[in-house]
C-alpha cells in the first residue's frame, strides 16, 4: 500500500497509509492529515488519485505548497517526492506509482515562483494570538519527571512544538531498544496545550492510551517509554 512519511527536522514522526482519496492536509482537525503548526493553513492542500498516480493541489494556502523545492498549484507525484508544507515534509512511498502530467492550472490563478512569501494580515494575527497581550498572565506548561530517568528533571514547554522520543531531534529523550524515534508531541496553542499520539501504544495520559489529540490539564500524568511526567501550568505575569 502506498503511504506518506510525515517528517519534521529530518525525523519521521508519522507513517500515513493512503487508504482513500481525496486526502486533505491542513491545520484544522477536520483534515485527513493534520499538521498542527501556525505556518500551515487551515485547509492547505489536497491529494487526489488519477489512475495509478497521485496529484497534489494547493488550496490557495498562505505560505504555498512545494514539491521538491518548487512551488506548485498542482503537480503529479512520483515515488520519493518531497512535499513541503509549512515546516513539515510529506514523502511519498509508492514504488509502483506511474508518473502522469500534472493537470493544467486555471489561468486565473498564476503563481510567481520567484515571489517572496510574505505573511498575510490573517497569518500575522494568528502568530500574534499565540503571545499574550502586555499585562496579562500567561500559563506556561511544565513537565516534571516523577518516574524514570532522562537528561533533566523538568522541561519548560515554551516552544510551539515539543517532540518526545529517542531521536536526536526530540527535546525530551526516552530510552529503550524498541523506543520509537518520535513517540508523541506536545503543541502549545493560545488556549492551552495538546498532546498528540504519533506512535501506537504511546503515550498514556492518566493511565489511558492517547488516541489522536487530547487537551492537557493541570496535574495530568503522562507516561512515555518508561518515563512518567507530571504536567503543570505555571503563571507568568507579562509586563
Amino acid at each position: 500500500m502506498a503511504k506518506f512519511y510525515l517528517k519534521f527536522n529530518a525525523a519521521v514522526i508519522k507513517e500515513i497509509p493512503i487508504e482513500k482519496t481525496p486526502l486533505t492536509i491542513g491545520r484544522k482537525p477536520d483534515n485527513d492529515i493534520v499538521i498542527d503548526n501556525l505556518s500551515v493553513s487551515g485547509h492547505h492542500a489536497k491529494i487526489t488519485q488519477q489512475g495509478n498516480s497521485y496529484v497534489i493541489e494547493d488550496l490557495q494556502s498562505t505560505n504555498g505548497t512545494f514539491v521538491n523545492e518548487k512551488r506548485i498549484i498542482t503537480a503529479a507525484l512520483k515515488h520519493n517526492d518531497a512535499i513541503l508544507i509549512g515546516q513539515h515534509t510529506l514523502v511519498l512511498n509508492d514504488p509502483e506509482v506511474q508518473e502522469q502530467p500534472a493537470p493544467q492550472p486555471e489561468p486565473a490563478k498564476p503563481v510567481d515562483t520567484d515571489a517572496t512569501v510574505v505573511m498575510t494580515p490573517q497569518q500575522q494575527a494568528q502568530a500574534a494570538s499565540a503571545a499574550p497581550a502586555p499585562g496579562k498572565t500567561e500559563l506556561t506548561g511544565i513537565l516534571r519527571v516523577i518516574e524514570g530517568k532522562t537528561d533533566q528533571p523538568e522541561y519548560m514547554l515554551t516552544n510551539l512544538l515539543t517532540y518526545i522520543g529517542k531521536s536526536d531531534t526530540a527535546a525530551i529523550k526516552i530510552r529503550g531498544l524498541f523506543a520509537p524515534d518520535i513517540a508523541a508531541l506536545i503543541s502549545k496553542r493560545p488556549t492551552g496545550y495538546l498532546i498528540t499520539a504519533v506512535k501506537d501504544g504511546y503515550p498514556k495520559l492518566n493511565n489511558k492510551s492517547v488516541s489522536g489529540q487530547v487537551e492537557l490539564k493541570d496535574s495530568d500524568i503522562i507516561e512515555v517509554g518508561g518515563l512518567k511526567f507530571l504536567f503543570q501550568l505555571k503563571e507568568n505575569k507579562q509586563s
